[in-house]
């Protein structure tokens, strides 16, 4: 049985010391390491000092827009 399809937001910071993480897009994929495959695949176009990918139903809203 495979599990559903979620959406994972990536951020990511270039290489460099002050770099700052930025948000770069999102994925879809089935389990977090698929996830963090589709996103280096996708956004490869740098080199990366770090990336993350969270699943977008794990973010917690601080300020909402009204």
């Amino acid at each position: 049985m495979s599990r559903p399809i979620e959406v994972y937001e990536v951020f990511a910071a270039r290489t460099g010391a002050n770099q700052p993480l930025r948000h770069m897009g999102n994925v879809r994929a089935s389990e977090p390491a698929t996830a963090a495959v589709y996103a280096r695949t996708m956004y490869d176009e740098w080199a990366w000092r770090q990336m993350f990918v969270v699943r977008r139903s794990a973010i917690i809203t601080v300020i909402a827009p009204k």
